[in-house]
């Protein structure tokens, strides 16, 4: 058995009692940074699975291009128009690819943003929870301290009106006790 106080009160017992709710406060607070560890690491994976677009379409256009800039040299003045085309076309192209690759990067950073609010919400949320908890735990001591110190008060009280019952009829018996034995010492045929 062990003894444990607590603002000048003395309680014998396990200190099992008080560890519970510790190991509960504490269990949460890591089950907490278990899931925001876990939901770090999802982020992670996805950042780290993205792909970047494939371009190997644009470099295949660039060589048809290369190519027919070549056959152009011996035909320059009727394939001229053609090629202009072609090369506006690669332009379009590229500048539809820049324009979707700049695009895809800023959902991924919008993502990542709001994964990361999300993050910093949660992390507030569960701090708030534990202060709670905390709070909550304080206020719960303070209220089994006060009902302790109002049932002792009690129980004290009803030991010392008993004492002074007890008291009051010891008394009153030793005074019956001592009459009863002064009138059979007085009586005359006693002796006898």
């Amino acid at each position: 058995m062990s003894e444990v106080e607590y603002k000048g009160i003395k309680l014998k017992g396990s200190k099992l009692l008080l560890i519970l709710p510790l190991l509960g406060t504490l269990g949460g607070a890591l089950w907490a940074g278990f899931e925001g560890y876990a939901r770090w690491v999802a982020m992670e994976k996805k950042i780290n699975e993205y792909v970047a677009p494939d371009l190997s379409n644009f470099t295949l256009r660039l060589e048809v291009l290369e190519e027919r800039i070549v056959s152009l040299e011996d035909n320059v003045s009727t394939e001229l128009r053609t090629v202009k085309e072609l090369v506006g076309s690669a332009q379009d192209d590229a500048r539809t690819i820049r324009i979707d690759l700049r695009k895809d990067i800023n959902e991924v950073q919008d993502q990542v943003a709001a994964s990361d609010r999300r993050s910093r919400n949660m992390d507030q949320e569960v701090r708030n929870s534990l202060r709670q908890t905390e709070t909550d735990l304080r206020t719960m001591i303070d209220h089994a301290s006060d009902r302790f110190d109002s049932k002792r008060t009690a129980i004290e009280s009803d030991a010392q009106r008993r004492i002074e019952l007890i008291d009051n009829k010891l008394s009153s018996l030793e005074t019956k006790l001592r009459e009863m034995l002064q009138r059979a010492l007085d009586n005359p045929l006693a002796g006898q």
